[in-house]
């Protein structure tokens, strides 16, 4: 392509975020991206929601296990799952209060085979790092995308079938 200037490949962050129904927080995608800039063309963007990639859920995760194992977890009443960017994707503010009182937000296990809050079938990620003195547990942007889409499918999140792994 000669003397067509491009622009370095950039990072983009395209948020998506579930509809009124409070069914899972919003996340983030990355996109690398190149910008033509001698195009007259204006470049159409379009909010991508997590329904959206609903296709790519395989929809057989009955709960969720954040291993957090190896950073020093401490336990907290009401802990939040975030990505690398901030972005919280499981918290208190989307979850029914009453069911919050009755069972908790997470269990803490330190036993990898009695993580029965989680069922039979559940979706494992790896906490990278911890926030909020240490109570915070924080996945990679590919965990987070993943966990939202087969929420999306299952819907574990919202009856609270979250796990934390620690040591």
């Amino acid at each position: 392509m000669q003397g067509v200037k491009l622009l370095p490949a950039v990072a983009a962050a395209i948020i998506l975020a579930t509809g009124a129904s409070g069914e899972c927080a919003s996340a983030s995608v990355h996109v690398d991206v190149q910008v033509d800039t001698e195009s007259s063309t204006p470049v159409q963007t379009k909010k991508r929601m997590v329904s959206d990639y609903a296709e790519m859920a395989e929809g057989i995760y009955t709960g969720l296990i954040v291993d957090c194992r190896g950073l020093g977890l401490k336990t907290a009443m009401s802990p939040v799952i975030m990505n690398i960017n901030g972005t919280k994707i499981y918290g208190h503010k989307n979850l029914d209060i009453d069911k919050i009182i009755e069972m908790g937000m997470v269990d803490y296990i330190d036993d990898p085979e009695a993580v029965d809050r989680a069922g039979t079938n559940p979706l494992i990620v790896k906490a990278i790092a911890l926030k909020n003195f240490n109570s915070d547990p924080v996945v990679s942007l590919e965990d987070s995308n993943r966990i939202l889409v087969e929420n999306y499918a299952t819907k574990f999140l919202k009856a609270l079938k979250v796990v934390f792994l620690y040591d």
